[in-house]
């Protein structure tokens, strides 16, 4: 072999060399803090490569575009296909570490919580705060058709997609608790429940089935259902309530002030949990038509029969005297 071609083979093999060592190497990847790599063309050659240089992921190839690209297709004959989605991948990954991992790793999964007892306004705020969601909400929900959950999803899920999940989840519990309903919820309809379980979502997240039993004592003989925070739905719509609620308040003239008009308000005052729905539909059974509940004093719910006993509680609980207790 002549000295030509032994020159040509050793700059051949540190030309490959040197190949393998920058597509190796770590780049000058740094990802934002909650930043994903996205690949939404991950067929396509070049996009790929333009998402690599523009993440400086090819920055030891000086984010040559044909070198990239060529890296690229030559993992693809390896049997390293790129996948669509969302990627959680290491700060200053290498070029073919990065063509490795975007192959076999399953895309990042987001989550979103509704929280039982959430308005529909404190829903979408939170909806529309959420930086991985895409797309703008198109349809306005109404209030208490959102099942409060936890809902997972990926790139590229829009905030109206979840919305028509949350929507869905809820009309099918509904649908399907409401066949199975006790005696002794007498509700008329799937949504006379839902707003009545959104007035015991918004009471108590404890004895549910007993502050519904009381409540729907009091729809038997007619009478009010005087219950705090339709008070302060109707006073905000959902919106977050800035002071404690005054006595003067609880004569607010509005269709969904149940300290005014008596029946169910007109519709949900909150987006209630499954335990609400379940707890109307099947109540626990008793006399009781007065419920006092002080969360700030982490006390239980008391419960009496009578105006005067119910008084008397107020009275013991938040020791002053009767004659305070209006």
């Amino acid at each position: 072999m002549g000295g030509f071609a032994v020159g040509f083979l050793i700059g051949a093999g540190l030309f490959a060399s040197y190949g393998i060592y920058c597509v190796t190497k770590s780049s000058d990847y740094l990802p934002a803090k909650d930043s994903y790599l996205i690949l939404d063309q991950p067929d396509n050659l070049s996009a790929v490569s333009k998402v690599f240089i523009e993440n400086n992921i090819s920055s030891r190839i000086r984010n040559n575009f044909f070198l990239t690209k060529a890296v690229i297709k030559f993992g693809r004959l390896l049997g390293y296909r790129l996948k669509f989605g969302e990627y959680e991948i290491p700060p200053k990954v290498s070029l073919w570490s990065a063509i490795k991992i975007l192959s076999a790793k399953k895309p990042v999964l987001h989550r979103i919580c509704i929280p039982e007892g959430f308005s529909v306004y404190r829903t979408l705020e939170r909806i529309n705060n959420n930086k991985f969601l895409q797309g703008e909400i198109t349809k306005i929900p109404e209030e208490g058709s959102l099942m409060p959950d936890t809902y997972c999803f990926k790139y590229p899920t829009t905030r109206q997609d979840i919305i028509d999940q949350a929507q869905q989840a809820m009309s099918d519990f509904l649908e399907k608790e409401w066949e199975n309903k006790s005696d002794d919820c007498f509700l008329k309809t799937p949504q006379e429940v839902l707003t009545l379980a959104s007035i015991v979502e918004k009471e108590s997240n404890i004895e549910l089935n007993t502050i519904a039993g009381m409540y729907l004592n009091r729809l038997k003989i007619d009478m009010k259902l005087q219950a705090d925070p339709t008070t302060i739905y109707a006073m905000v719509k959902g919106q977050r309530f800035p002071r404690n609620l005054t006595y003067q308040d609880l004569k607010y003239d509005h269709p969904y002030n149940t300290y005014v008009y008596k029946g169910l308000p007109p519709g949900p005052i909150s987006n209630p949990g499954r335990k609400s729905i379940l707890a109307v539909l099947h109540p626990k059974k008793s006399e009781w038509l007065y419920l006092y509940y002080d969360a700030s004093r982490m006390s239980k719910p008391v419960y009496s029969k009578t105006y005067q006993e119910h008084r008397k509680n107020i009275a013991r609980i938040k020791k002053v005297k009767l004659s305070k207790v209006k």
